[in-house]
């Protein structure tokens, strides 16, 4: 009997000897590793965060991008959505949530996942902390708020 392999994201199967999907690049499991994966996926959704706290918000697409990440990484986590103002001027607000003993790990997670499909992120923080604007170069003190050459914003301070 011929062990074939299968694609744990699109699911296409593969002869044995194949290491990587042509679709979608991922690594091929045996359907047994596949099984596995699927069910720790699942446990995975199906448990409720104890703990909960709010590691990201934003649009429900960011959130199920970022819900999908932590899942196929074995956290467990919730996207939860909270109604906007009455007036109807304020759009709801989705929050990916997480158990405190979590937290930092999604969070970690969630970050290598931004350097991953932003790389330029790596190379503006080293700019940053050499005391360089990330867009023209300039010397910038770490406290500025934006550079005084070129007007990039380098801090973003939050009202609450």
């Amino acid at each position: 009997m011929t062990r074939i392999k299968i694609c744990p994201d699109c699911t296409t199967e593969y002869f044995p000897h194949i290491e990587l999907c042509a679709d979608c690049g991922s690594v091929l499991l045996t359907l047994e590793e596949n099984k596995k994966m699927q069910e720790e996926k699942k446990r995975c959704m199906d448990k409720s965060p104890e703990n909960a706290v709010v590691v990201r918000e934003g649009s429900l697409t960011w959130m199920n991008e970022l819900y999908t990440i932590l899942i196929e990484s074995n956290i467990s986590c919730v996207v939860n959505s909270y109604a906007g103002c009455k007036k109807g001027c304020c759009g709801d607000t989705y929050r990916l949530i997480v158990s405190s003993q979590d937290a930092e790990k999604a969070s970690e997670r969630i970050e290598d996942y931004c350097a991953e499909i932003h790389p330029e992120l790596h190379a503006s923080r080293a700019m940053m902390s050499r005391g360089k604007c990330p867009a023209c170069g300039s010397p910038v003190s770490p406290d500025e708020i934006e550079c005084p050459d070129c007007g990039l914003t380098l801090l973003i301070i939050e009202d609450k």
